[in-house]
């Protein structure tokens, strides 16, 4: 047999190569194409909770009533402390809440210095996954669920 014949074709462990790269390859594209919405949905949920955490803080250290407001506009949650959590175009976002509307802004919950609220019911979802942001009218607690 000459050197040339030897040669010849592929060997067992490069096509072995190959098809773990390939492999690789299309495991991160699947990943980075369908399992990007859980993760920025999960932090807008948290970072919305963490807004109506300082604000009843706030207005139980202050004594004075806080507020939370849902900017239509810029689809912006805004604290009366000045805190803002940006809800993304790609988001959708279903609020319940007591408070009323003024122009642009809709209410979403008052804390008032007790500690209690006017509840309120947020809910974030995309790509088949949602997270809710409930505030407790009575005692004003503040909770994450992923139902």
């Amino acid at each position: 047999m000459s050197n040339i014949e030897r040669r010849a074709g592929f060997t067992l462990v490069e096509m072995m190569a190959v098809m773990m790269i390939v492999a690789l390859i299309s495991a991160l594209v699947v990943t980075w194409t369908f399992g990007s919405g859980r993760p920025t949905l999960k932090a807008v949920a948290l970072e919305a909770a963490a807004l109506l955490r300082r604000e009843r803080l706030g207005a139980m250290l202050s004594g004075h009533p806080r507020q939370v407001a849902l900017d239509v506009s810029t689809r912006s949650l805004i604290g009366d402390s000045g805190g803002k959590v940006a809800v993304p175009r790609d988001v959708s976002l279903d609020l319940l809440a007591a408070e009323q509307s003024n122009g642009d802004l809709q209410g979403v919950a008052r804390f008032e210095p007790d500690g209690a609220s006017t509840g309120a019911v947020l809910a974030f979802a995309k790509e088949r996954a949602r997270y809710e942001v409930r505030v407790d009218w009575f005692s004003g607690r503040v909770s994450v669920d992923a139902p």
